[in-house]
């Protein structure tokens, strides 16, 4: 962040920049990709979400930000979702970090944070963090919708879905004889069917709890498959925060998993999974990702990735 100052122009393209708010600060502006003037003159840009797996048509617009080798900001859906508003309320959050939205990619500047946000947002939508259990029938395996910008990684180190689920399936069968449970994501359920049968599956349960709420959670239908849960599973799922919260022992396959830092890694122990994690500042951390937009509004996440000392 060298030389980047809080009166530094930010500049979001108006062709690529969706659903989340900005400050309402005079620094920061979204033009049309026609004004290159404005865009050429930019010190830092802002952008929802991430290049991964876009259209071309929109590509353009991420590769150009990515060669301007200038900082940008990626702006994401919330963390907590169990009784979150969609994003256009304008109580929903919305998280703020520089580079990436991933948790190991990404800079929230947050480590260490106070708890004070996460005790509004635990208040507001009446999270309950339970007590760590170690029951249940099922390893519950948590799946992504294909094509999500949040399987980038996966992609990468599979090559595939189907090779993931197939690897991940095996490597659970290695070390467990439980029944393994699949819950599809609430997006593009036929796709996600195919892979499945494109994998070759067998001895697997498909869960009939396939309704999600409003696309940012898995709702109700989700919170029925984690109540008989003995552990989850899953790549980097945001279902896997929920789980956590649920006290269930999780288990998060890539580092960019807002769970990881709460989370078992190694499959091989799914029979004797860590637990009792302590989870106070790994839940205050996550507080201080995301805002409201009466905070961005008013610049509060701005101030936030640029109290470094670094920064003027």
């Amino acid at each position: 962040m060298k030389n980047l100052t809080r009166d530094s122009l930010v500049i979001g393209i108006e062709e690529m920049y969706k659903t989340h708010p900005i400050p309402d600060l005079p620094n920061f502006k979204i033009v049309p990709w026609s004004d290159q003037k404005t865009i050429l003159n930019a010190d830092v840009f802002i952008q929802s979400n991430i290049i991964s797996q876009k259209n071309k048509k929109l590509r353009k617009y991420y590769q150009f930000i990515l060669d301007s080798k200038k900082p940008f900001i990626v702006t994401e859906q919330a963390v907590f979702r169990r009784n979150a508003h969609k994003a256009a309320h304008p109580d929903a959050y919305h998280r703020y970090s520089w580079s990436s939205y991933f948790q190991d990619e990404g800079d929230y500047n947050n480590q260490n944070s106070p708890s004070d946000r996460w005790g509004r947002i635990q208040r507001e939508q009446n999270i309950e963090i339970k007590d760590w259990r170690l029951d249940g029938e099922y390893v519950l395996l948590i799946l992504q919708r294909p094509g999500d910008s949040s399987l980038k990684n996966l992609l990468e180190k599979y090559g595939n879905y189907e090779t993931f689920l197939t690897s991940v399936i095996s490597d659970i069968r290695k070390y467990s004889n439980r029944k393994i449970r699949i819950r599809l994501h609430p997006l593009r359920q036929d796709r996600q069917l195919e892979i499945i049968k494109k994998a070759d599956i067998s001895n697997v349960e498909i869960s009939s709890n396939k309704q999600g709420s409003f696309n940012l959670s898995g709702g109700t239908g989700l919170y029925e498959d984690l109540s008989r849960a003995r552990v989850v599973v899953g790549f980097n799922s945001n279902a896997l925060t929920e789980s956590i919260c649920e006290g269930i022992p999780t288990f998060s396959l890539c580092p960019s998993s807002m769970a990881w830092d709460c989370s078992n890694t190694d499959l091989s122990t799914i029979e004797q999974p860590i637990v009792e994690i302590a989870r106070l500042q790994w839940l205050s951390n996550l507080g201080y990702c995301q805002w409201k937009k009466e905070e961005i509004l008013r610049g509060d996440p701005w101030l936030h990735l640029t109290s470094t000392k670094e920064v003027t």
